[in-house]
């Protein structure tokens, strides 16, 4: 089946379909439409920053988790967010080892995107209000490529609070009892502090 690059709609059942053939795609699907995130003109990051700054908050996450019962993934892994709505977040950490049996995640206690300047309005905008919807997800954590800064947005309740992080701080994510910090995760990455 030969998806447009950009958008093509199908069911849930196609996309599924899709995403599993395709080893060199990843597809995220959103009420029917699909995207291709590796697709420059779709939702892509891309940069050398944003996959440096990735591949060390995995790093740190894992490390930091360690005696937990939670597992770090990739963007490699898929999360559900309803049953018409599949994306593929930065970073996902789910202490639910029922979601550790397949290639989709179901409750995630922590979604992580780095932000880049096409996916920035998404990230902050459509993709939090769906993420919000989620009963499980704690935090969610938005990371800077343009400057060294983490914004973390911590559900209590139904009320979700903010917290910006910046340059020699550490970030702390309460659901996890853990800080990230920022020294690291912009470790061999050419942003300035403020």
């Amino acid at each position: 089946m030969a998806a447009d690059p950009h958008r093509h709609h199908m069911t849930v059942k196609e996309y599924l379909e899709l995403d599993h053939s395709s080893p060199d795609a990843k597809y995220e699907y959103i009420d029917g439409i699909v995207y291709n995130v590796r697709d420059p003109q779709s939702l892509a990051g891309g940069t050398l920053a944003h996959a440096r700054i990735a591949l060390n908050l995995a790093i740190l996450c894992d490390r930091l988790l360690a005696s937990s019962p939670c597992q770090v993934f990739t963007s490699d892994v898929r999360v559900q967010l309803s049953t018409s709505r599949y994306v593929y977040p930065d970073l996902t950490i789910s202490c639910e080892p029922a979601d550790w049996q397949e290639d989709t995640i179901y409750n995630p206690r922590v979604i992580m995107e780095v932000l880049s300047p096409s996916t920035e309005a998404y990230d902050r905008g459509k993709k939090f209000a769906y993420y919000q919807q989620l009963a499980n997800l704690q935090e969610y954590v938005l990371i800077s490529t343009q400057q060294q800064a983490i914004e973390v947005f911590t559900r209590e309740g139904n009320a979700w609070h903010y917290q910006l992080y910046q340059a020699e701080e550490s970030a702390l994510l309460h659901s996890l009892a853990i800080e990230i910090a920022l020294v690291d995760v912009y470790a061999h990455v050419p942003i300035e502090p403020l």
